[in-house]
C-alpha cells in the first residue's frame, strides 16, 4: 500500500509544479491521518493523526468542494490553519471522494499568496482525483483487515498469534546474527475479584487502562505488547538483557500501583501487577566457570528454546505471585 501512496504522491508533487503537498485520509468525521507528503524535493510518510475538530476542512468536507484556506505547517508539511495567521502562504484543499460520494481524503498544496496553481495543471488533478480517493479508500481497507487480524479488540494490543509469530521471528534473527531479547509476562493481582465484585464490564474497563499503561511504557515499534490470554500480558523485548527488562517491568508495575483505578460509580478500585521476565541465553555462573575453565572469555552463553523460555518467564510470574503478588521476579 506504501507503494500505492508513493506513486500517487510523486503524480501529485509533479501536477503542483513541486510544491509542498500533503495528502491526508480521513478515518472518522474529525479524525485523519497525514499519511504522506511531499516537500523540498522530498517524500515523507509520518502516519500522524490529527484532530480536524475546528479545522476549516470541515466545512469543505461537508460542502464536499475545493477551497484555499490560509496555510500553517504540521510536521513540516503544509495544512489549513485554523484561523488567518501571516504565514506567506496558503493551502489549497482538493477533496477525494469515492463512488459513493464520500470524502475518503484530502490533498494539500501550498500556494504562495497570489501565485495559485495554473488552470491546466488543476484541470488534470481534478481528473485523477478520483483514482487518489480509490487508493486511500483501498489502504484503509487493507489497513483495518490488518488490525483485525494482528490486534485483540478490547485492549488493542497485539493478539497471541501474531505476537508467537514475532517471537519465533527473533528466534530465528538471533540464531543468525547473535544477540540476547528478553520476554516479561505480566499477570493482574486478584483480577477475579474484579471482575465478581464490580461485575465483567468494570473488568474489562481494567484491561484497557493496563493495556494502555503497558502499551505507553514499552518503546514504540521495537517492543511487541501482547494480550496473551485473559489477564496476562505479555511482551517481547528484542536487544533487551533481563536488566533492561527489569527497569521496564517496575516502571509498568509502579504506574499501574499508583494509577487512580475507579468504577463508573466512582468506586476506587486497588490495581496490582505481578511480573516474570527470563531471556534467551543461559549463562554460566562464576563458581561453575572456575570449576571447567581457567578463561571466562571461552565460554559461550547457550541459547533455549522458545518453549523454554516461555516456561522460565511463566514460572517467574507465579513466583511473584506466590511471594505475595505486586513485585517482579526474573530468571537469571
Amino acid at each position: 500500500m506504501e507503494r500505492l501512496m508513493k506513486c500517487a504522491l510523486e503524480i501529485i508533487a509533479q501536477l503542483s509544479d513541486g510544491k509542498p503537498v500533503t495528502l491526508l485520509s480521513l478515518e472518522e468525521k474529525h479524525k485523519g491521518i497525514i499519511v504522506g507528503g511531499f516537500v523540498k524535493g522530498e517524500l515523507i510518510f509520518p502516519n500522524k493523526n490529527i484532530n480536524l475538530k475546528g479545522n476549516p476542512v470541515e466545512k469543505m468536507i461537508s460542502a464536499k468542494e475545493a477551497h484555499t484556506y490560509p496555510g500553517m505547517v504540521v510536521d513540516s508539511l503544509p495544512f489549513p490553519a485554523p484561523k488567518d495567521i501571516k504565514s506567506g502562504f496558503s493551502c489549497l484543499c482538493l477533496p477525494l471522494m469515492n463512488e459513493k460520494s464520500q470524502v475518503k481524503g484530502i490533498i494539500v498544496i501550498a500556494q504562495k499568496r497570489g501565485s495559485p496553481l495554473a488552470a491546466e495543471r488543476l484541470n488534470t488533478l481534478n481528473t485523477i482525483l478520483p483514482l487518489i480517493a480509490t487508493v486511500i479508500d483501498t489502504s484503509l481497507e487493507h489497513e483495518r483487515l490488518i488490525q483485525l487480524a494482528t490486534r485483540d479488540n478490547l485492549t488493542n494490543l497485539y493478539s497471541r498469534p501474531y505476537f508467537e509469530t514475532r517471537l519465533q521471528e527473533e528466534f530465528t534473527r538471533v540464531r543468525r546474527h547473535g544477540g540476547v531479547f528478553s520476554l516479561l509476562m505480566m499477570d493482574i493481582d486478584r483480577f477475579k475479584q474484579i471482575n465478581e465484585t464490580c461485575g465483567y464490564k468494570e473488568g474489562n474497563q481494567v484491561l484497557k487502562v493496563v493495556a494502555n499503561l503497558l502499551n505507553h511504557s514499552i518503546r514504540q515499534e521495537i517492543d511487541i505488547p501482547c494480550r496473551y490470554a485473559g489477564k496476562k500480558f505479555t511482551t517481547l523485548l528484542p536487544n533487551t538483557s533481563v536488566d533492561g527488562a527489569y527497569i521496564l517491568a517496575e516502571r509498568i508495575r509502579q504506574r499501574c500501583e499508583q494509577h487512580s483505578f475507579t468504577t463508573q460509580q466512582g468506586i476506587p478500585l486497588k490495581v496490582t501487577l505481578s511480573a516474570g521476565i527470563a531471556h534467551n541465553v543461559d549463562i554460566a555462573h562464576e563458581d561453575i566457570l572456575e570449576e571447567q575453565t581457567t578463561d571466562k572469555d571461552d565460554v559461550e552463553p547457550t541459547a533455549i528454546s522458545k518453549e523454554e523460555l516461555m516456561h522460565r518467564a511463566d514460572t517467574m510470574l507465579q513466583a511473584a505471585k506466590t511471594a505475595g503478588r505486586n513485585q517482579v521476579m526474573v530468571w537469571w
